[in-house]
């Protein structure tokens, strides 16, 4: 699965999969010093999941703004889903 990260016009972010998650999420961290997500399922039996590409720097500041992130998964056979979660962020914010 691709995931995409997005600042929308309004400063809201987004992470877009190119398939459904395998799990509902359930919050999404954000890792201020290292500039990555992990995105943290609603199921204690999925581990969580660590997106594997730095967030670049001009994306940092919206994204330490936002109070969540919308989660949007697109399906061959159906409309895309949209939903909100809480984005956590660990670390210090400069």
């Amino acid at each position: 699965m691709n995931i995409e990260l997005m600042v929308l016009n309004d400063g809201g972010v987004i992470l877009v999969g190119s398939e459904p998650f395998p799990y509902l999420v359930k919050r999404v961290e954000y890792y201020n010093e290292q500039r990555l997500f992990m995105i943290v399922y609603n199921n204690e039996a999925q581990d969580s999941e660590l997106m594997h590409y730095e967030v670049p720097r001009k994306m940092a500041p919206p994204i330490e703004k936002s109070p969540d992130v919308m989660i949007y998964s697109l399906f061959p056979d159906h409309e895309p889903i949209g939903y909100k979660v809480p984005l956590v962020k660990v670390g210090e914010i400069y």
